[in-house]
C-alpha cells in the first residue's frame, strides 16, 4: 500500500524535537493508523466518546489552573495541579490553532500514581482520537483513564 504523504508528514512532526522535545510517538512500534484505530476501539469497548473524555479532561485543567502550580483536591484521593510554561504548540495533524504549554499532574494521593497531559493532548484525543503513542510522557491508556474517569 502507498504510504499517504499527508500522513508522512504528520509522523514526522510526531519525532522528537520537531514540535516537542519528546514528540508524540514514545517507542511504540505501531504505525500511527494502528495507533488511532487501536484507541478507538478501546474507547468504544469501554463506552467512551473521545468528545466527552477531552470535556471531562478539560474541566479538571480549568480547575487545576485555578492552584496557581499547587495541587488542588478533586474526588475520590486524586488530585490536580497545572504547571505552565510560555509558549504555545501546533498540532501535529497541521490543524489550525496554536495550544499552551501546559501540562496537568494527575495524581492519587494514596498511591502516589501519575499522569499527565496537556492543552494539545486534549485536543488530539477530541479532534483525532489520538492518545500519544506508547512510551510517550503524556501518553494516557483508555482503560486506566476510564477507571479515574468514573472517581471523579
Amino acid at each position: 500500500m502507498k504510504e499517504n504523504p499527508a500522513m508522512k508528514k504528520v509522523v514526522n512532526n510526531m519525532r522528537p524535537g520537531v514540535i516537542s522535545l519528546h514528540g508524540f510517538l514514545g517507542d511504540d512500534k505501531r504505525d500511527i493508523e494502528q495507533i488511532i484505530e487501536h484507541d478507538a476501539a478501546e474507547l468504544e469497548k469501554l463506552g467512551m466518546i473521545p468528545d466527552e473524555v477531552a470535556d471531562k479532561l478539560q474541566e479538571i485543567m480549568e480547575k487545576a489552573l485555578g492552584g496557581l502550580g499547587d495541587f488542588i483536591s478533586l474526588k475520590a484521593g486524586y488530585e490536580a495541579k497545572a504547571d505552565s510554561i510560555r509558549g504555545k504548540l501546533p498540532c501535529p495533524f497541521s490543524h489550525p490553532g496554536l495550544f499552551r504549554k501546559t501540562v496537568i499532574t494527575v495524581r492519587n494521593a494514596e498511591t502516589g500514581e501519575e499522569f499527565l497531559y496537556t492543552d494539545l493532548g486534549i485536543h488530539l484525543i477530541r479532534d483525532h482520537c489520538f492518545f500519544q503513542g506508547k512510551g510517550s510522557p503524556f501518553r494516557i491508556e483508555p482503560v486506566k483513564l476510564q477507571v479515574f474517569l468514573q472517581k471523579v
